[in-house]
């Protein structure tokens, strides 16, 4: 068997960084033109990753248009606040 070239510390740093989107686009891309099969792998899950991250940002952001804002709708305005005279 032969050595792994990246360890699963390094693999897991690239997929976490790659659910930012563009360290996953650049990681991937690279990591998909070596020649090796380990490093194939370890950048087309990258590329997996960014998609996900990607998706999941969409999601948030939809869900917050939807929601009012979140938790912003829960605070009173300050208009509210000012004190009555």
């Amino acid at each position: 068997m032969a050595a792994q070239k990246y360890s699963s510390g390094i693999r897991w740093i690239l997929y976490i960084l790659s659910l930012t989107g563009l360290i996953g686009l650049i990681a991937g891309i690279y990591l998909m033109t070596r020649d090796d099969a380990e490093s194939k792998q370890v950048g087309k899950n990258c590329l997996i990753a960014m998609v996900i991250g990607i998706v999941l940002w969409c999601l948030c952001v939809i869900l917050m248009t939807c929601t009012g804002g979140g938790l912003g709708a829960l605070i009173p305005s300050s208009a509210l606040l000012l004190p009555i005279i």
